[in-house]
């Protein structure tokens, strides 16, 4: 019995100590993770994801992130749209206006200076100096202007830049034949009414129609930016709408689903942004009405009378000019009678729109004193008086020339006195000044719309910032609910 008992003992041991040798084996792989190992789980989040959006949690947060990035996107729209409009009127303010401020003064500049220098020409050493000094001052200005006007161009291959090279190259020209008229003329020689006339000939038929030109083309830039600036912003708006639209879709589905009637971070989330929208289109409408009130009351009246100004120192420099030649014909008369009847229609039809109407009534009666004084000088140079036409054109007649004008024309020497010079000078003041009036009133009308937009960005920003938290805020109780 015991040798069996030994024997049963001796043939079982080896084989439970083999029993747990399993727990002593390492089947886990020695070379790190597997590719499959590391693939799955994100093969496996898909599929999570779409279990959980298929639940009500997930369509709460869902909803919630969707709500959060309308808000946000209709916002940004909003403020990078107010940026780029404050980047717009930053340029109109303080490039495209000065720029088309420049081509006008560089119009006058020249056309002033070419009368100045005409005029010189006609009256004694006594008398020439003013105008000599107003040739100088005007021949200044006008190189100032000119390097003004090139600054405000961005692009060198512009049509802009090419005139405004082409006048850097004639003034110097210009200036080289007044001084050979001047020369001459101090030595009586004839030669110098062939110098000035070609001094002028390049003025009238080069330099004032680029300067024209570039006046023309700056000016119809500032008209175009104008619109611009006080156009709607639809886009912006339309995202407004559009995250008021899906707030109260939210807002209804949410009452629907939680048995709640409101919700309130919903609630105020649409108040916001319905209070943005509103502040948004207020903006955007009192910008559009003041714009096109503007236009009509500052631009419209701007363009005309910088115009009107062109057209008088046309027609100024005409009658210089027909002095020194000595011929002032049928033709030139019937030119000069269209300009003042056409200044006289666009001054009257612009009286009620500019700052200043009486400045108006003011111009127009200077400018029928011009008209009445140029007839004068017409009659007396076609009746070969070349002395009392001179004298009537300069303001400075002597006794003598002014009894004959008196005697020729039937008017007072109190009228005659009144000349061409002393009414076209304060004619072209009274337009200067009406035109720095409209120009001031342009610039604050254009800061306005500058601080308005500013505003109108940074409400529009805080509220939909805060829109967006007050969304979140009111979803997360009731995805709490469900967890």
């Amino acid at each position: 019995m015991k040798c069996v008992l030994r024997y049963n003992q001796a043939m079982s041991a080896p084989l439970y100590a083999d029993a747990d040798r399993w727990m002593d084996r390492d089947d886990s792989p020695t070379g790190g993770r597997t590719v499959r190992g590391l693939i799955a789980p994100a093969m496996a989040l898909p599929k999570r994801f779409l279990n959980f959006i298929s639940t009500t949690p997930g369509i709460l947060t869902i909803i919630s992130f969707l709500l959060v990035a309308a808000i946000l996107a209709a916002g940004g729209a909003m403020a990078l749209s107010s940026t780029w409009r404050q980047n717009d009127l930053n340029t109109l303010v303080s490039r495209t206006e000065p720029l088309s401020n420049a081509a006008q003064e560089l119009f006058n500049s020249l056309s002033v200076a070419d009368s100045a220098a005409t005029t010189e020409f006609l009256e004694t050493k006594e008398q020439s100096s003013t105008q000599s000094q107003s040739y100088d001052r005007h021949i200044a200005n006008a190189s100032q202007e000119i390097i003004k006007a090139s600054a405000g161009i961005d692009n060198v291959d512009s049509r802009e830049m090419e005139l405004v090279l082409q006048l850097q190259t004639d003034l110097p020209r210009y200036v080289e034949l007044v001084s050979e008229a001047s020369a001459n003329d101090r030595f009586r020689n004839p030669v110098g009414a062939s110098y000035l006339t070609q001094a002028s000939h390049l003025m009238q038929r080069t330099m004032l129609p680029a300067a024209e030109e570039l006046y023309t083309i700056t000016s119809t830039q500032v008209s175009e930016q104008q619109r611009h600036v006080i156009s709607p912003m639809w886009f912006p708006l339309s995202g407004l709408i559009a995250a008021v639209v899906l707030l109260t879709i939210a807002q209804l589905w949410l009452s629907a689903n939680t048995n709640r009637v409101f919700n309130i971070g919903y609630l105020i989330a649409t108040m916001l942004m319905v209070i943005a929208l509103l502040v948004a289109s207020i903006s955007a409408g009192w910008t559009w009405k003041a714009g096109t009130n503007w236009i009509q009351s500052s631009m419209g009246p701007l363009e005309t009378l910088t115009q009107q100004r062109i057209a008088a120192q046309q027609a100024r420099t005409g009658e210089a000019l027909g002095l020194v030649q000595r011929s002032y014909g049928d033709d030139n008369q019937e030119e000069f009678s269209r300009t003042i009847a056409r200044i006289d229609n666009e001054l009257e039809s612009i009286r009620d729109s500019v700052v200043s109407p009486h400045r108006i009534v003011l111009a127009l009666e200077h400018l029928q004193k011009w008209d009445a004084a140029h007839a004068v000088m017409v009659y007396e140079l076609q009746h070969g008086n070349f002395k009392a036409a001179s004298a009537a054109a300069l303001g400075s007649p002597s006794d003598d020339d002014q009894q004959a004008v008196v005697a020729n024309s039937n008017r007072s020497p109190k009228d005659v006195q009144l000349d061409l010079r002393t009414s076209y000078t304060l004619f072209d003041e009274e337009l200067q000044e009406l035109i720095s009036e409209s120009r001031e009133q342009l610039r604050d009308v254009l800061t306005a719309g500058q601080s308005a937009a500013q505003r109108t960005a940074t409400i529009v920003a805080i509220m939909t910032a805060v829109a967006a938290i007050a969304t979140l805020v009111g979803t997360r109780p009731r995805v709490r609910e469900y967890l």
